[in-house]
């Protein structure tokens, strides 16, 4: 493990760091972010995802491995009142000695870091197409409406409930052609949905 002046200067810190899920607490003005890498060229590090979970006000950032060997995971921070770019805060430097069965996580954008928003269900980013979830459920503060976007002309409009969750039901039947599923909503005063998380379809 290496630390980074910013891990001290932002009063991070680190709850628990239990296999391949990573808690931290930061101030309200910090936001957080995971990447990994592998040490060896072209090998695949595996996908990350970061969200804030607001029952606990805790940030949790999660790795799926896909190969053994050496992983390094960094920790990034970003001050909201003055920070222009993340700032490298904390390494951890993991070895998998075992292959297990790996999801993929979605992809979320900044927008998504931005705004605090959580991912409740379903946190693989796989979705299968002959056994599709019934519904993408997701917490997304400021936000004051979500859609989901199958293909060019299925657009499904989320239902709202208590505590900014939003839920989107998913169709029983995708098109064949349909090769992702898009998260999108509108924040404070824009007028166009902005993408917060994508998962593929296969």
């Amino acid at each position: 493990m290496r630390f980074w002046p910013p891990f001290h200067t932002y009063s991070l810190d680190i709850i628990s760091t239990i296999p391949n899920k990573f808690i931290f607490r930061a101030p309200d003005r910090i936001r957080l972010q995971m990447t990994v890498d592998h040490l060896e060229i072209n090998e695949n590090p595996g996908t990350c995802l970061t969200h804030y979970n607001h029952s606990t006000r805790l940030w949790e950032c999660f790795h799926s491995p896909s190969t053994i060997g050496h992983h390094r995971l960094f920790i990034w921070a970003l001050d909201n009142e003055k920070d222009e770019q993340w700032l490298t805060a904390v390494r951890f430097d993991i070895y998998i000695e075992q292959k297990t069965e790996s999801k993929s996580y979605p992809i979320t954008t900044n927008i998504f870091n931005r705004l605090r928003c959580e991912l409740i269900t379903p946190m693989n980013g796989i979705l299968s197409r002959k056994n599709l979830p019934s519904h993408i459920i997701i917490r997304a503060p400021n936000v004051h409406d979500v859609q989901l976007q199958i293909d060019e002309q299925t657009l499904i409009k989320g239902r709202s409930y208590q505590n900014d969750i939003y839920k989107l039901e998913i169709p029983t039947v995708i098109s064949d052609h349909a090769t992702k599923c898009v998260v999108m909503g509108i924040y404070s005063d824009d007028m166009y949905y902005s993408i917060l998380i994508t998962y593929k379809i296969e």
